[in-house]
């Protein structure tokens, strides 16, 4: 309980701190410094879950976790977007997450070439180069990027970008070269940090491998292997079919 005294004590320590001719008073630069709010690691500014296909209404999101560098990706994504989807229509919506494996270490490159082309074409670009890249996947496998460095893989991405999706051969090669800044060696390029939100966002998932599905949001037991009957037999339930 704070008695009479004891306010008296402490407005006369307050009077006594505040008149302290020891105590300058905080120049501008410093109270600038103290009013600047820690925000931590980076956030995403893009959203992570755009890349999709289907109405946001549809009483079904299947969502995948795909590595462009696994053969099992591969399979599942051209039967879900060439035989699942068009047999749905608008009752399933699907949406692709990056998901690079580290014992492919190209992999990294192939997906920052398709962050590159979202950037730069918006979302059809991006499902018409993914289309295309895991279509021609074997030519970024480990026997055929083995002895090729970084740069030449990174040409070769641009053109086939360039090709399949119309984004600029160029602009896509800006993105993806090195940033060079003073005295800084791990830089990256203009698409790394955004593959480090969709590494962080499915670590934190709880996404270990590729592929991976989640229905709903839920982590699902699918398969890559399963044909449209196996797909339907799994979905209707919940499309309502």
């Amino acid at each position: 309980r704070l008695t009479s005294e004891m306010a008296v004590s402490l407005v006369g320590s307050l009077v006594s701190h505040r008149a302290s001719p020891l105590r300058s008073a905080p120049s501008r630069a410093n109270a600038r410094r103290n009013l600047v709010v820690r925000m931590g690691p980076p956030l995403p500014t893009p959203d992570l879950h755009a890349r999709a296909k289907g109405p946001i209404e549809a009483p079904v999101t299947l969502s995948a976790w795909l590595d462009y560098a696994c053969p099992f990706s591969a399979k599942l994504f051209k039967t879900v977007t060439t035989q699942v989807l068009p047999h749905y229509g608008d009752k399933v919506r699907f949406v692709f997450y990056h998901q690079p494996q580290p014992w492919h270490p190209q992999s990294s490159m192939l997906h920052e070439a398709a962050i590159g082309v979202y950037d730069l074409g918006g979302v059809d670009a991006f499902w018409k180069f993914s289309a295309a890249l895991f279509d021609a996947a074997t030519d970024f496998y480990d026997a055929n990027t083995y002895d090729k460095s970084r740069s030449k893989i990174y040409e070769e991405l641009a053109a086939l970008a360039a090709k399949s999706a119309g984004v600029s051969e160029a602009d896509l090669s800006a993105k993806l070269a090195r940033i060079e800044k003073a005295g800084e060696l791990n830089t990256g390029n203009a698409c790394t940090q955004d593959l480090k939100f969709f590494v962080k966002l499915g670590r934190q998932t709880g996404i270990h491998v590729s592929p991976t599905t989640q229905l709903n949001g839920m982590v699902c037991d699918t398969s890559s292997g399963w044909s449209l009957d196996q797909w339907k037999e799994f979905l209707d339930p919940h499309v309502g079919a």
